[in-house]
Formats: structure tokens, C-alpha cells, sequence
């Protein structure tokens, strides 16, 4: 009954999961490819594991297989798995009886979070595709590493260490990180999650995926909304007015930077 209970709660933050404005964003970074078995798990299970924090989660014998041990007094995270159930029902067409399987319910299987482990590295997580604009990083000097989430972001930029580091392919977050440093460029940034510093950088992130050929208005929306006063269309309107002048630079520094050729000598 512990294992069901376990099940239940988890399937509860799924509830809620999709009942928030936090979805598509953890759905994009769900879908990413995984280097560990959670990469042939089921979406919810994926949702579940990123909850937890964490981007490979797996079982006690697993981590063993992979040369890594649970750290002593790590808690495990419930993933959920269908209770299978057979009962006899008769074939119409045969007149005989057979053995039909029927979920009923769900079990929650105890992993372990990576962070909750020790031991030899595991390998790093290879992008499928890489994002446009990536020669301006290149040229600005910028590192982009590829990594697993921490506390359910989908990518951060470091001024200190000028690195991009992304949790999840979808190219705005790319994009978002890469105006967070050209925004830098003019404009001291403040070390925390300032509401004007993350509309602009999500704001020219939504402009530079629609001339890429992606749609991200619907999430750069509520983005900008969470960091407005009120999340009304006003509210947010006036936040991104007051950004627009920087945006603009923004935009410009980096196609600028990407339009430029690059010289190299003999």
C-alpha cells in the first residue's frame, strides 16, 4: 500500500502540473533525450522526475550498474507504473474463455535522483540539434554546455563564467540566454531574477524565434506575465514598453554580430 500511496501523491503533482501556467515549459524539457533509462519512460514519468529537480533519475541496482552508488540517507521519488489486472471473458466469436489485461491503477516504482548519488561520471547529454545563432555566442566567447536541470530551470546564463548552460533543446531558451549576455554588453545585470532583465531577454527570445521560424508568444507571454505586477494583458503591455528601446538593441547587437564575417589570418 506504501508504493500506491507514493503513486497518488505523484499523481497528484501531475494534476497540478497541468493545471499551471508551468507546462509547456517542463513538457520541452521532458521531451529532451536523456543519456539514462528515463529516456524511454513515459511523458508523466518524465514531469514527475523533473518535479523532483532532477533530469536522470533511476533504480537502486541501476545506478549500481552504472557505477554510481545512492548516497546514504537519499529518499527515493515515486515513478508511476500500471497495476496490471487479468480476468476471463468470453470470446463471441469462438465461445471460448480467455484472459484479458486491464489496468487498475497505478504503483509508484522507487529511482533515485543523479544528485542523490555518487561515484563514476556519467556521460554528457549530446543535443540532437543545435540552435540557431550559436556562431554569436561562439564569437562573443560564450560557452554553451548542455546539462540536466537543478531546480527546474530551462537554461541559465553566468556572467562570471560567461557560460550558457541549457537544460532542454527547444531554441528560445537559447535565445533568452544569448540576449541575457548582449543585454549585458550595455547594461549592468543584476544578480537575481529581475522582472525587467527577464522580459527582455524572453521578449527579444520570442522576436528572434519568429524570424527563425518558431512560435513562442504563447509561452513568452505567461513568462513576462509571472514577472508583471498583475498577469493582465496591460500589465504586461506596459512592462514590455518600458523594456522596448533595449530589446531593440538587443535584437540588433546579436544579428549584427551574426551577419558579420569571420576573419581569420594566415
Amino acid at each position: 500500500m506504501a508504493t500506491t500511496t507514493k503513486a497518488l501523491e505523484e499523481l497528484g503533482r501531475i494534476i497540478s502540473l497541468f493545471s499551471s501556467q508551468e507546462l509547456p515549459k517542463m513538457c520541452a524539457q521532458a521531451l529532451i533525450q536523456n543519456v539514462g533509462p528515463s529516456r524511454k519512460w513515459s511523458l508523466g514519468n518524465k514531469l514527475v522526475m523533473l518535479l523532483h529537480g532532477t533530469s536522470d533519475a533511476r533504480g537502486y541496482k541501476q545506478w549500481q550498474e552504472a557505477g554510481r552508488q545512492v548516497k546514504k540517507g537519499s529518499h527515493a521519488l515515486y515513478i508511476l507504473a500500471p497495476m496490471i489486472r487479468k480476468k476471463k471473458v468470453r470470446n463471441e466469436k469462438t465461445g471460448e474463455e480467455e484472459d484479458l489485461e486491464y489496468p487498475a491503477g497505478f504503483v509508484g516504482i522507487p529511482v533515485f535522483r543523479y544528485e542523490d548519488t555518487e561515484g563514476k561520471p556519467i556521460p554528457e547529454y549530446q543535443p540532437r540539434v543545435l540552435p540557431p545563432l550559436l556562431d554569436v555566442a561562439t564569437k562573443w566567447g560564450v560557452e554553451v554546455e548542455y546539462g540536466p536541470t537543478v531546480l527546474g530551470e530551462g537554461g541559465s546564463y553566468n556572467l562570471a563564467t560567461n557560460v550558457i548552460r541549457l537544460c532542454q533543446e527547444d531554441p528560445d531558451t537559447f535565445f533568452h540566454e544569448l540576449a541575457h549576455k548582449a543585454h549585458s554588453t550595455f547594461e549592468k545585470l543584476k544578480p537575481v531574477q529581475d522582472p525587467e532583465q527577464e522580459t527582455v531577454a524572453q521578449l527579444s527570445a520570442c522576436v528572434l524565434a519568429k524570424i527563425y521560424g518558431y512560435d513562442a508568444t504563447s509561452f513568452s507571454w505567461n513568462y513576462i506575465a509571472s514577472y508583471a505586477k498583475e498577469k493582465t494583458s496591460e500589465a504586461v503591455g506596459k512592462l514590455c514598453l518600458r523594456v522596448l528601446s533595449k530589446v531593440e538593441r538587443v535584437i540588433a547587437l546579436i544579428l549584427e554580430e551574426h551577419e558579420k564575417e569571420v576573419v581569420t589570418t594566415k
